[in-house]
């Protein structure tokens, strides 16, 4: 309101100064001519074409505002051009913003009942048995169980034979299917958090930053039963994924004791390569020093018992010549 008031205000005195910009102009030239000796149409003509300069300086200063009105406009449409990028910009941030709380929001929720079904996750340890065990020591019992069952195989090592490995294949997934039972709930709760991830996540960093968070909520017995579940569904792909992609998982994977020939099996069947298993503790020195560090550990113990056997000849002795 404030500014159209003074723009009403500028043509106001603008127009009341052209105005008397002219009467002056009109008094001076009737000033400087007068007495009038004669009043004729030819006279007043040329009167009129007296104010030619003056009409020439008006057209030329609307002329100059008009191209400072283009000038003007050309700058408020620049202004407005970027005000209305940034406000774009805003808008993509806060879209962003919101999608990626969307997306926390529902990641955290689903992990949460991730872990609400593995506490109700239970099996029966004997058949026929009414007592259950539930949560981690039915994993933990569920693999125990296994490695029995797969000891009794008697297979050390991976065939290289095609139709041995065939038969290997064959009965490795046919005691994983008899041991694991599977448990729905629990296993589709976790493939629905990485489908999640997989879907929402477009940066691989940012996947990789939730798959560190779902990882260090799992423990072996549970990376343990996923890796044969993984090894025997064919729609546990978004698992197979991320074992491929995860480096986490990969570490986390080469510090259980999941025998190599099973992790071989798995690259046979998906063609996905597993890290073998590695000691979980590493050490700051270097493979020179350990070596260099054993060799005087092995010295100081061979010092030790040749001492100690020169100890006991030298008693012997003391006791033989004794009268």
């Amino acid at each position: 309101m404030s500014t159209d008031f003074s723009v009403t205000k500028f043509l106001r005195w603008t127009t009341v100064g052209v105005m008397l910009m002219f009467v002056v102009y009109a008094g001076i030239i009737i000033a400087a001519t007068w007495p009038i000796s004669e009043l004729s149409i030819a006279k007043v003509g040329t009167f009129g074409d007296s104010f030619g300069p003056l009409t020439s300086l008006f057209t030329g200063l609307g002329f100059a505002g008009l191209l400072a009105t283009v000038f003007l406009q050309r700058e408020e449409l620049k202004l407005n051009r970027s005000e209305l990028k940034e406000t774009r910009s805003e808008i993509q941030l806060q879209n962003q913003t919101f999608h990626r709380q969307r997306f926390e929001d529902a990641f955290y929720q689903m992990l949460k009942l991730y872990k609400d079904n593995l506490r109700e996750l239970s099996t029966r340890p004997h058949e026929g048995d009414s007592h259950r065990v539930s949560g981690i020591d039915a994993l933990k019992f569920l693999n125990t169980k296994f490695e029995k069952a797969w000891d009794k195989h008697l297979f050390h090592k991976f065939p290289e034979e095609e139709g041995e490995r065939s038969e290997y294949l064959y009965v490795l997934v046919s005691t994983i299917k008899s041991v694991f039972v599977r448990q729905t709930r629990y296993v589709e709760t976790l493939s629905s958090i990485l489908v999640l991830i997989e879907d929402e996540c477009t940066p691989s960093d940012r996947k990789e930053t939730y798959w560190r968070i779902l990882a260090s909520q799992l423990t072996s017995y549970e990376i343990k039963y996923l890796f044969y579940q993984a090894l025997i569904a064919p729609e546990f792909t978004p698992l197979r994924n991320m074992m491929f992609q995860s480096t986490v998982l990969q570490d986390r994977l080469a510090t259980l004791d999941i025998p190599d020939p099973h992790r071989r099996s798995f690259e046979a069947i998906w063609n996905i390569k597993l890290p073998k298993m590695r000691n979980q503790f590493t050490s700051p020195l270097s493979s020179a020093q350990i070596k260099m560090a054993r060799k005087l550990i092995q010295k100081r113990r061979n010092e030790e018992l040749a001492h100690g056997h020169d100890t006991k000849d030298g008693v012997e002795s003391s006791i033989n010549v004794s009268p």
